[in-house]
C-alpha cells in the first residue's frame, strides 16, 4: 500500500510540472508611436484592433505633437529596435528616413495580403516611394485636398450656374462678375489664401524644381496677378499679410462668392450662409477633378523585431473599413472606402463633399530635401511681382537663379 501511495504522489508531482495546455500563448507585441494630435484616432483604432486581434498587444507611445518630429528622429537614430509602427508626418520626412535605410519596404507585405493599392498608387503612395520609385515604405493614413467653396446664395441671386468642374479662365471671369458693391456692402468674387502660390501648377503635375521654364507655374502666377492686382476681384496680398485677416471670416459673413481652400474648411467654417464645395479649377487641358494635398504615413522601423505583426496593424488602420471609418470621424482617410465616406458624411453634410473623395489628389509639394527652401524663394519673388515691384520675367529669372543656388 505504501508503495502504491508513493507512486501516486510521484505521478501527481510530475503532472504538476507539465505546463497547462489551457495556458494562453504569449501575445505578439507591437510598439506604436504617434503624435498627441492623433490620440483620438489612434485610441479608437487600437481599441478596435484589440477586439479584432486579441492575440496582439499594441503598446501605445504618445508623444506631444510639438516635440514629435524631433523625438522620433532621436529614437530612430538611437533605439530603432524599440519601434515597430511609427507615424510620419510628411512625404519630405519620409524621404529622409528612406534615404537612411530606416524604414521597411512594404511591397512584400501588401503583395502577400493582396491589398488593392490601385486607388493610391499614383497619388498618395508616391510620397512613400524611394528616389528610384522602385519601392514604397509606408501606407498613407490621412490627407488633405484643395477644393473650391462657393456661396450658393450669391450664385442664385445673380442667376449663375454653380462652378462645378471649371477652368481657371472660367474662374477668373466668374470672379469678375461676382465682385460688386450693393447697399454699402462689398462682395469679393473670390479668395485664394497665399499659402501655396503655385497651386494651379502642382495640380497639373508641375513642381518648382522641375526643369525651366515652368510653363504652368508662370501661367498661374500671371493669373494670380490678374485676380489680385488687375481685376481686383480678390482680397489683396497686402490685406492677407496684415496679420488681421481671417481665412474664413469674410466668406462666413457672406462677403465672398468663392474661396479656394483645403478640405479642413468643412469642419472649421462656421456660418449660416448656404454654401457648397466643387472640384478645384484646372487648366483647360488638365483632367477635371485634379487637385493637390498632403499625406501622413504609417511605417515600420527597419529594425523592428515584429515586422509582420506591425504590418498587420497598419493594414487594419489605414485600409480596412473599420480603420478608415475611424479616421473619417475626425480627419480624411487617404485610402477612401465607401464605409469611410458614409461616416464622413455623418458629420460633414455640405453639398459637394463627395468631391473630396473623387478628386485625383497629387502631392502638394515635391519631396526633395531642399524643396521647402526653393518654395520660400519662389514665394518671395512672386509676391514682389504681384505687388508691382517687378515684372513677371524678372520674378522668374530671379527665382531660377536662387533655385540654382539652392
Amino acid at each position: 500500500m505504501k508503495k502504491i501511495v508513493s507512486i501516486i504522489l510521484t505521478s501527481l508531482l510530475l503532472l504538476s510540472l507539465i505546463p497547462s495546455v489551457s495556458a494562453e500563448a504569449p501575445k505578439s507585441v507591437v510598439n506604436l508611436y504617434y503624435a498627441s494630435d492623433l490620440d483620438q484616432t489612434f485610441s479608437a483604432t487600437v481599441a478596435a484592433y484589440k477586439e479584432a486581434r486579441p492575440d496582439v498587444e499594441v503598446v501605445v507611445h504618445q508623444i506631444p505633437n510639438d516635440d514629435y518630429d524631433d523625438k522620433l528622429r532621436v529614437l530612430m537614430a538611437g533605439s530603432p529596435e524599440e519601434l515597430d509602427v511609427i507615424w510620419i508626418r510628411t512625404p519630405a520626412q519620409m524621404k529622409q528616413y528612406i534615404g537612411n535605410d530606416m524604414l521597411e519596404a512594404l511591397a512584400p507585405y501588401t503583395d502577400a495580403s493582396g491589398v488593392d493599392l490601385s486607388i493610391i498608387r499614383e497619388t498618395a503612395l508616391k510620397g512613400a516611394e524611394n528616389a528610384e520609385e522602385t519601392a514604397f515604405f509606408g501606407l498613407p493614413l490621412s490627407g488633405s485636398c484643395w477644393l473650391l467653396f462657393y456661396n450658393k446664395e450669391i450664385f442664385d441671386e445673380k442667376g449663375l450656374e454653380y462652378p462645378i468642374n471649371i477652368t481657371w479662365d472660367q474662374y477668373r471671369e466668374l470672379a469678375k462678375q461676382l465682385t460688386y458693391e450693393e447697399d454699402g456692402k462689398k462682395v469679393w468674387g473670390g479668395v485664394i489664401p497665399p499659402w501655396t502660390m503655385n497651386l494651379g501648377a502642382t495640380s497639373a503635375g508641375e513642381y518648382l524644381n522641375d526643369p525651366a521654364p515652368l510653363v504652368r507655374t508662370e501661367a498661374y502666377a500671371q493669373l494670380l496677378y490678374d485676380l489680385y492686382t488687375g481685376d481686383k476681384s480678390h482680397i489683396s496680398i497686402e490685406e492677407m499679410a496684415s496679420g488681421m485677416w481671417d481665412a474664413y471670416a469674410d466668406f462666413a459673413a457672406g462677403n465672398v462668392a468663392m474661396t479656394i481652400n483645403g478640405d479642413w474648411t468643412f469642419r472649421l467654417l462656421e456660418t449660416d450662409v448656404e454654401y457648397a464645395a466643387a472640384p478645384l479649377p484646372v487648366f483647360g487641358d488638365v483632367p477635371a477633378g485634379s487637385s493637390v494635398g498632403q499625406h501622413s504615413y504609417m511605417c515600420i522601423s527597419s529594425a523592428s523585431k515584429n515586422k509582420q505583426a506591425a504590418y498587420d496593424f497598419i493594414e487594419f488602420a489605414v485600409v480596412s473599413d473599420t480603420g478608415t471609418s475611424i479616421i473619417a470621424r475626425t480627419d480624411v482617410p487617404s485610402y477612401a472606402t465607401d464605409a469611410a465616406l458614409a461616416v464622413y458624411k455623418e458629420s460633414v453634410t455640405t453639398p459637394g463633399v463627395e468631391y473630396r473623395f473623387t478628386s485625383r489628389v497629387l502631392l502638394e509639394q515635391d519631396t526633395a530635401a531642399n524643396y521647402a527652401a526653393i518654395n520660400d524663394d519662389f514665394m518671395a519673388e512672386l509676391q514682389l511681382y504681384i505687388l508691382g515691384e517687378q515684372d513677371l520675367r524678372a520674378a522668374f529669372d530671379n527665382f531660377y537663379a536662387l533655385r540654382d543656388e539652392e
